[in-house]
């Protein structure tokens, strides 16, 4: 097994298994237990600062984590797909009982798939600029 196909299947294990986890809480109706909620719960606006910088990591993790499963030139359908992944859920969560949709989700939502990319591409230029093979 080379090198890069390591680094895919590992990405692509990795990816599969958060996206699978991150869609489940993202449509789950208690999605935070309440211990944690109570604790966040000093100050009003700490539980959504931390909701909202949850989601930007989260889809950063996801962006990364998929562009790394294929090749350079599929980069952009994964993150593509993510910011539909976005949309979709935030669609989904509407037939939740207690969730709720917003469209500035899908914001922060692709705001996190842009850091993941960005910082992706950053790095794997780096590294090539480093390792001129």
């Amino acid at each position: 097994m080379t090198r890069t196909t390591a680094i895919r299947t590992a990405a692509g294990a990795t990816f599969a298994v958060a996206l699978a986890l991150w869609t489940w809480k993202l449509l789950d109706p208690h999605p935070v237990p309440d211990e944690l909620r109570a604790a966040l719960g000093v100050w009003d606006w700490l539980p959504i600062l931390a909701a909202k910088s949850l989601h930007v990591a989260g889809y950063a993790f996801l962006a990364v984590t998929g562009q790394l499963m294929v090749r350079r030139d599929y980069r952009p359908i994964v993150a593509g797909l993510l910011v539909a992944h976005g949309i979709a859920t935030e669609v989904g969560q509407t037939y939740v009982p207690g969730r709720h949709g917003y469209w500035r989700d899908v914001v922060i939502d692709a705001t996190g798939i842009t850091a993941g990319t960005l910082f992706l591409r950053r790095v794997t230029r780096d590294r090539a600029a480093a390792d001129p093979e």
